[in-house]
C-alpha cells in the first residue's frame, strides 16, 4: 500500500510566500480516516522548508509499505530556519475548496516556554490553524497580535511574485 494512493491522494502544496518562510503541504485526510486532532477535523498539514525535504516526503508518500501510517516524515525534524522574531504566515489556498492556513514561526526563546511536549509545535518550531476563508483568518491573526498588547510590532510584507498570502 502507498499512502499516496489513499491517506494522501488529495494534497496540495501551498508555496513559500517568502524565502524566510517554509512551504506547506495540505493533505485533505479521507473521511473514514480523518477526525478530531486534524485541522478543520480533516486536513494534515506538513511544513517544508527545502527542496529536498519536498522530495524526501513525496518520495515517503509513494513508498510501498505493510500498513497505513501517519505522514509524520517531517513532523518531528527540528526546523533548519531561524526567526528572530515570531512570525505570522497567512497561506491562500492553492485552488478553490482548499483551506486557509495560518503559520506561526516561533523563534527558539519562545518556542522552549512550549515545555518538552513533541506535539506543541511542528519542528519544534511552528503551530499551525487551518480556516475556511479568508475573514476567519485574519479574526484568528488578529487576536493572536493583541494578545501580545504594546509588545507588538506589526510589519506586513508582500509574498514573493507567483505566490499567494503575506507574511
Amino acid at each position: 500500500m502507498r499512502l499516496s494512493d489513499d491517506l494522501a491522494a488529495r494534497r496540495r502544496l501551498y508555496a513559500m510566500p517568502l524565502v524566510t518562510a517554509p512551504a506547506v503541504m495540505v493533505i485533505d485526510i479521507p473521511p473514514h480516516l480523518a477526525g478530531q486532532g486534524l485541522a478543520l477535523d480533516r486536513y494534515y498539514i506538513v511544513m517544508i522548508e527545502t527542496n529536498e525535504e519536498l522530495a524526501a516526503f513525496e518520495a515517503f508518500l509513494t513508498a510501498d509499505r505493510d500498513a497505513l501510517r501517519l505522514p509524520d516524515l517531517l513532523d518531528r525534524k527540528p526546523s533548519c530556519r531561524e526567526a528572530r522574531a515570531i512570525g505570522f504566515f497567512e497561506f491562500a489556498p492553492p485552488e478553490p475548496g482548499w483551506p486557509w492556513i495560518l503559520l506561526c514561526h516561533w523563534p527558539r526563546r519562545f518556542a522552549q516556554l512550549f515545555g518538552a511536549d513533541p506535539d506543541a509545535l511542528a519542528r519544534d518550531a511552528y503551530s499551525m490553524e487551518a480556516f475556511e476563508d479568508r475573514d476567519s483568518l485574519q479574526s484568528a491573526l488578529k487576536a493572536h497580535i493583541a494578545v501580545f498588547g504594546d509588545l507588538a510590532s506589526v510589519k506586513i510584507i508582500p509574498p514573493l511574485p507567483g505566490t499567494a498570502g503575506r507574511a
